[in-house]
């Protein structure tokens, strides 16, 4: 198995700064504190009564510096301006440090500024990549977007003004980087579609870690407590990284492909299966209980102690922190994202090509927006009183959260198959299955 670690002078220095600068962090909720477990790859062992652990295995030895800095910038240049410069008010953008805003995945940010009444491409931006699959993020004043997908044999990761579209600083990867990142104690951590997962320094891209599993499993997009980096798999695994020195803490099997990024809050972490199971894990690896679905488990959000769920068979569910279902709601088609949660609902696409929006309270649909043309696959998000989506049509949608009017749509030049938008300074990010990012404004 090929690793690469962080040397000690690094890890001094990074533990350091982290404990006084740092950056955003991720909005998780209350931590829990990590096991020592496997340092490699491994395997949780299942145990009889529905209780699985993950083993413990030697940590490996082997320590060399990072060299991957990268020094390669895209060719193309930003629109609109012939010279972009960045602008000190980036600071000041709503944040989404990590996948959904937070580790709860809300997919809602209620101070974030949006456009209503109709759009334009403020900039755009294209990369070595045939597809952009990945959510972007954003935090600290800089956007934060991976690149590639089906037909790209590598992938590249990308550190841009929200304001100009210019490039702060790029790095290129073996394999499509599909998933978002996230940025916390003090990295920006993200993983590819070949099973690399990368610590890099949010200055200027350079590496930190990385952690190949040298196996095909694509990660999803991690979340991050204090040291803990939580990610699953597609080989069925979710997995525990320290997050300073690129130890694997643990591994556990959820014996189904894990599409959609885990949940951390309130101590646990919430993973969605296809085996059609939503699994609770401690931190320390351990499974508390799993609540079994009609079809594959494709997305989990949570919000004030309520978990909900979507799932292949079109069920959207409620699910409480003991592990109980409190309501379901068919929708008829399959759900094949993230459910975006609000104070009072839940909005989801559904492969039919409807966006629901139903009560967080007891499940009841409120509106249907049947817009679209094809699937609505991708995630929501909510801000400003609208919620903006893609879909496999290729255009944007944006819609009231009351009423389920729509405000606006944009067409892009393909799919949104996978990629959610972020809404900050009056502007919607997003990417297409066309190759291109766009910063949209009024």
């Amino acid at each position: 198995m090929a690793r690469k670690r962080a040397s000690r002078r690094q890890f001094l220095a990074a533990a350091l700064g982290a404990s006084t600068v740092g950056l955003s962090g991720c909005g998780s909720d209350d931590g829990g504190t990590a096991t020592p477990g496997d340092d490699r790859a491994g395997t949780g062992t299942p145990i009889d009564g529905g209780t699985d652990t993950a083993t413990p295995t030697e940590a490996p030895t082997a320590t060399r510096e990072p060299t991957d800095t990268p020094t390669e910038r895209p060719t193309d240049t930003p629109e609109p301006t012939d010279t972009p410069t960045a602008t000190p008010g980036a600071e000041s953008f709503a944040s989404w440090p990590t996948f959904m805003r937070n580790n709860g995945h809300w997919g809602h940010h209620p101070d974030a500024r949006g456009p209503h009444d109709g759009v334009s491409v403020d900039w755009k931006r294209s990369f070595d990549q045939d597809q952009i699959n990945a959510t972007p993020v954003l935090a600290d004043g800089t956007l934060y977007v991976g690149a590639g997908g089906a037909g790209d044999s590598d992938g590249s990761f990308h550190a841009l003004d929200p304001v100009t579209g210019e490039t702060k600083w790029s790095k290129d990867t073996d394999s499509p980087v599909t998933s978002a990142a996230a940025v916390g104690s003090g990295f920006v951590y993200l993983g590819t579609s070949g099973g690399v997962l990368y610590a890099l320094q949010p200055d200027d891209g350079s590496e930190f870690w990385d952690y190949d599993l040298t196996s095909t499993e694509a990660f999803t997009a991690p979340v991050v407590d204090d040291r803990n980096v939580y990610v699953g798999s597609t080989g069925s695994r979710v997995y525990n990284f320290d997050g300073l020195d690129s130890t694997q803490k643990w591994n556990q099997d959820t014996y189904g492909a894990i599409t959609a990024s885990p949940v951390f809050a309130d101590g646990m972490i919430y993973v969605p299966s296809a085996d059609h199971d939503l699994w609770a894990v401690t931190p320390s690896g351990s499974v508390e209980w799993r609540n079994t679905q009609g079809g594959s488990v494709n997305g989990v959000a949570y919000r004030d102690r309520r978990l909900y769920v979507t799932s292949e068979d079109g069920t959207l569910s409620q699910v409480n922190t003991r592990g109980s279902t409190d309501w379901e709601t068919s929708l008829g088609a399959g759900i094949a994202s993230t459910p975006a949660v609000t104070d009072e609902q839940v909005f989801v696409g559904t492969r039919d090509g409807t966006l629901y929006a139903v009560a967080r309270g007891d499940g009841v649909e409120r509106w249907r927006f049947t817009d679209p043309t094809d699937g609505v696959l991708a995630p929501p998000v909510v801000a400003d009183g609208t919620v903006y989506v893609g879909s496999r049509d290729g255009s944007v949608y944006a819609v009231d959260t009351e009423t389920g009017d729509e405000e606006w749509s944009f067409e892009t030049g393909n799919n949104i198959d996978e990629a959610a938008p972020i809404v900050a300074g009056g502007r919607v990010y997003i990417g297409s299955q066309d190759g291109t990012f766009y910063a949209l404004s009024e």
